[in-house]
């Protein structure tokens, strides 16, 4: 199955990164991450890794460039085997469930999505995971149990996983739910990068003081 735009947007700005200051990569990984991820309490400065396991994440990236999904998760497989307790392996795991997921191999993308979420290498990593296990779950239509792994809030993710409740709920049917979803995750100041997405979503449900009920 093909990944979310939203979701992937984390993994593009990675690569945009790498591409602008791969040279100074063992210096400024975590900083220049954690400004990508727009400020969030992605990695704690004292985090800082082997200058290894950063030089095996470039090559990585590069294969992520080149965008031969086998490669990348082999690749991201030997990273997370020999560096399990480092933060760059936190990585190397989403980036493989990126791989697995457009090769097809849902089930062991899925076991490797509640690997992370049940032992995160890197604060929030856990919160990303669900959003992406439960996309899977929502084109499975496993909807009660999508909409019960992002239950509560996410410190990194509020409106991605608003967003998301409104296009389950707009899968059972629940469209006055759904708009709600919809409408949260829009008044976000976060959610800039979506916010067209998300107004076409709103758009497709049409005017809510036309709708008779809750549907819930």
């Amino acid at each position: 199955m093909a990944t979310h735009p939203g979701e992937d947007e984390q993994l593009e700005a990675l690569k945009k990164w790498w591409n602008e200051n791969g040279t100074v990569v063992i210096v400024g990984f975590v900083v220049g991450i954690a400004v990508l991820f727009g400020g969030r309490a992605w990695f704690d400065h004292k985090q800082v890794s082997s200058e290894t396991a950063s030089a095996e994440l470039s090559l990585l990236l590069n294969e992520l460039n080149v965008g031969d999904s086998a490669r990348v998760a082999d690749k991201a497989n030997e990273i997370i085997i020999d560096y399990a307790s480092d933060s760059q392996a936190g990585f190397a795991a989403l980036i493989r469930t990126k791989a697995l997921l457009e090769s097809g191999d849902t089930d062991e993308a899925k076991t490797l999505l509640r690997s992370i979420i049940d032992k995160p290498v890197i604060d929030g990593l856990d919160e990303l995971a669900k959003l992406r296990l439960a996309r899977i779950l929502l084109f499975e239509s496993n909807y009660d149990e999508a909409l019960t792994l992002i239950d509560g809030d996410s410190n990194a993710f509020t409106p991605q996983y608003q967003e998301l409740r409104g296009d389950i709920y707009m899968a059972q049917g629940k469209f006055d739910v759904a708009r709600k979803a919809y409408k949260s995750a829009l008044a976000d100041p976060s959610a800039l990068a979506s916010g067209q997405q998300l107004r076409m979503k709103l758009d497709s449900l049409g005017d809510d003081n036309l709708s008779g009920g809750d549907n819930s």
